[in-house]
């Protein structure tokens, strides 16, 4: 939360119109199985205290992970059963099978009792597990499997084996879980995944066909799962490779194609992704998995032209795809065409006139626009819907402050609740100071000082900053104080202390708070440009100034307020070249009314005038009430006026 900043459209933006189309999934590897539960699997119950800290059941599925130390090289394949034949060669007709749970598997008879020999094979392993001895583990783990036939037990001396990092004993143990269990889909991923270690490519394609049959009926999942299970292992083109055999055996299947797409993606061949999702969705016409996926594509390698050019076309060829409208108007968003944006959530709207997502996106982009009547009718429409109601309220807020109906902004802003509920009692303190109430705002203020200690230093820096807004002076260096001797090593305490000291020409104040943040922090690039720029621009220490901005550049060499730092001290120690090569980036960079004045200052002492001009002129269109740039002109102006006949 920003105290100084009254309107957080932006972050608004970026939460109601993010663009999201993953290329790459997440999938099970071998250093996951040996911590978490294959799909298929059920939980296992066990006497004695658990060897892991949650029931199997309850322990999501972890996504990535190594495997390239783990698979095995020297083992078998499982005994494969007569529908592992079959899948291979009618991969393209065969229908897919429903997932079958472990538990669901009619096993072999298993012992009515345990006996002796069982009940202490499987207490050492559960012993051995909580101590770590992952190789005592999977041998009384196996055994325990052998014994009551157990497919859970089997599982478990698998996952022991993968943990000890023992891919013959991991081989053996699937091999005995395939046994029991022919359709179990855990086994079968962790099956595939040993065997591409193991560079059995015949190997892992019976089981990774065999996980596609049985991931579900819609077909799709079950090749992202085996994507994501090629995906995370071997080499990049090895992983292409090994996705193109198996494709090949159902290659008219969209959704094999964009399988194939995605594990492309994630080994950087985008010329091989780009074309099998063109051929996914050639085999399925309309289909906005791979429209979404080719137009991410050109934008993760910068094509922005392109994929906006890519994106439109979709549009036009189905411009009732609500989808493809939707992506767009985000795209729009992101290139910053708020007013071409609107227009696509509105044309959304009339086919979903009560759609929350589209109702917020649009009211929070006429706030942008300024356009204050039609925000507070997209927002109040989403307020009727009874959605996002904490959002609502806050934006609400925003809209009748800046529309100055200050009461209305309180009333909205009182209503507001959830993660937006700090910023909007900081507002209500901003427009009560401002009505002359300040005791009433300060009180606000420690209110949530009370209620949320946590956040006590960043409220010490909302209350300095509201008092600065209404001029109170004499209050605004007390509360820092204060904060300070509650917070005495609080870095942004000490910065906005001294950025308020600087502000009121108290550079001896400023120092010693910057210099006591640097030698506690000596990369704090803010300090460093802040101490530097201070001594540039109210010291004669030009060459001490120029160190810290150096420094501070090392750190931040992007950063626009820096560049400017070092322009401005480069003006000041006369190398007018260098300064006009910082201050004419970091124009470029961040359009601020301070850096224009600089910019113009560096061409006026360069001969220039007439671009300092040009400079002035268009920064004053674009900042009109910004103090330093219109004193800056105006000192100038004289001079002009002079000039002229």
């Amino acid at each position: 939360m920003s105290a100084i900043h009254p309107y957080k459209i932006s972050g608004a933006l970026r939460g109601a119109c993010g663009v999201l189309c993953v290329l790459g999934g997440a999938a099970l590897t071998l250093a996951d199985a040996a911590e978490t539960p294959a799909r298929s699997s059920a939980a296992v119950s066990m006497p004695g205290p658990s060897a892991h800290p949650r029931p199997a059941s309850d322990r999501p599925p972890a996504a990535g992970g190594r495997v390239a130390d783990l698979a095995p090289d020297g083992v078998a394949s499982p005994p494969a059963t007569p529908a592992d034949a079959d899948d291979r060669q009618s991969a393209r007709t065969a229908p897919p099978a429903p997932v079958v749970a472990a538990s669901q598997v009619e096993s072999r008879p298993v012992r009515d009792s345990l006996d002796a020999e069982l009940v202490y094979a499987v207490l050492v392993a559960e012993v051995a597990a909580r101590r770590g001895n992952l190789t005592m583990a999977f041998t009384h783990f196996l055994h325990a499997a052998q014994l009551a036939r157990d497919t859970k037990m089997a599982e478990l001396a698998v996952r022991a084996a993968i943990g000890a990092q023992d891919d013959t004993g991991a081989g053996r143990a699937v091999a005995l879980w395939l046994e029991l269990a022919p359709e179990s889909l855990g086994a079968h991923q962790i099956a595939a995944l040993l065997r591409i270690k193991a560079d059995d490519r015949e190997g892992a394609l019976t089981h990774l066909t065999r996980v596609i049959r049985l991931a579900g009926a819609d077909g799709e999942s079950g090749y992202l799962l085996a994507a994501g299970i090629v995906g995370r292992t071997g080499s990049a083109s090895d992983r292409v490779q090994l996705m193109r055999a198996l494709v090949d055996l159902d290659e008219a299947n969209p959704d094999a194609q964009q399988a194939l797409a995605v594990v492309a993606a994630g080994a950087n061949d985008n010329t091989v992704a780009a074309d099998a999702a063109r051929r996914a969705l050639a085999l399925r016409p309309g289909w906005d998995t791979p429209r979404l996926f080719l137009v991410k594509l050109l934008l993760s390698e910068g094509k922005r032209g392109a994929a906006r050019e890519q994106l439109e076309a979709f549009v036009a060829a189905s411009p009732e795809d609500q989808g493809l409208r939707m992506l767009y108007a985000q795209f729009l968003v992101e290139e910053k065409e708020f007013s071409s944006a609107r227009e696509v959530f509105a044309t959304l709207l009339e086919a979903r006139p009560k759609a929350p997502d589209v109702l917020f996106a649009a009211g929070v982009l006429s706030l942008e626009l300024d356009d204050l009547d039609a925000a507070r009718g997209y927002l109040t429409r989403l307020y009727q819907t009874g959605e996002r109601r904490d959002e609502v309220c806050f934006y609400l807020g925003q809209v009748e402050e800046r529309a100055a109906h200050p009461e209305a902004a309180i009333d909205w802003y009182g209503k507001t609740q959830g993660e937006n509920f700090l910023d909007a009692q900081i507002r209500i303190a901003v427009l009560r100071a401002k009505a002359g109430e300040v005791e009433r705002a300060r009180e606000i203020v420690q209110q949530l000082r009370d209620q949320v200690p946590d956040g006590a230093p960043m409220l010490y820096l909302a209350e300095a900053e509201i008092l600065d807004q209404i001029d109170r002076e004499e209050l605004v260096m007390q509360v820092y104080n204060t904060g300070l001797a509650a917070f005495p090593d609080d870095d942004d305490l000490l910065y906005g202390r001294a950025m308020y000291a600087v502000k009121r020409n108290r550079v001896d104040l400023a120092e010693p708070d910057l210099r006591r943040i640097i030698e506690r922090n000596p990369g704090h690039a803010d300090a460093l440009n802040a101490l530097g720029y201070t001594l540039a621009d109210r010291t004669d220490r030009y060459q001490e100034a120029l160190g810290y901005i150096e420094r501070a550049f090392k750190l931040k060499p992007d950063e626009p307020a820096i560049l400017d730092s070092v322009g401005w001290v480069n003006f000041k120690l006369g190398n007018y070249d260098v300064a006009l090569e910082f201050l004419t980036k970091a124009l470029g960079a961040m359009k601020d009314g301070e850096i224009a004045a600089h910019l113009g200052e560096v061409l006026w002492a360069l001969g220039r005038q007439d671009e300092a001009w040009v400079v002035w002129d268009a920064a004053l269109k674009e900042h009109p009430d910004h103090v330093y740039l219109k004193e800056v002109v105006g000192r100038h102006r004289v001079t002009r006026q002079d000039e002229s006949p």
